[in-house]
């Protein structure tokens, strides 16, 4: 088994995640419980979510909300700067692109 940087630690290559489901049943789920972690509340995540998620320990997750509650993703450095980028320059072209909306 190679160390691959992007694969959480501690879930084997021949690991499948049964965390793939669809319909109702993907809303339902599974309970995760709140707990206390030092003086701020937080949840524990199955491994089977984490290699969904591709992520392990020290890794950022991006919390992100939807119209049904809220969304994990792997934080993503990348698209974070190109995301920043295009703000910077939404900011300075906001005229000109105002222009163009028209």
């Amino acid at each position: 088994m190679t160390d691959d940087p992007k694969k959480p630690k501690g879930v084997s290559d021949s690991e499948q995640p049964p965390f793939h489901q669809e319909g109702p049943a993907k809303r339902a789920g599974r309970t995760l419980k709140v707990r206390r972690v030092g003086n701020s509340l937080g949840v524990v995540l199955p491994k089977d979510v984490l290699a969904k998620l591709r992520v392990g320990e020290g890794d950022e997750l991006s919390v992100s909300e939807t119209p049904g509650g809220v969304a994990l993703q792997r934080h993503d450095v990348e698209l974070q700067e190109q995301i920043e980028a295009a703000r910077r320059a939404m900011k300075r072209y906001r005229n000109a692109l105002r222009e163009l909306a028209k």
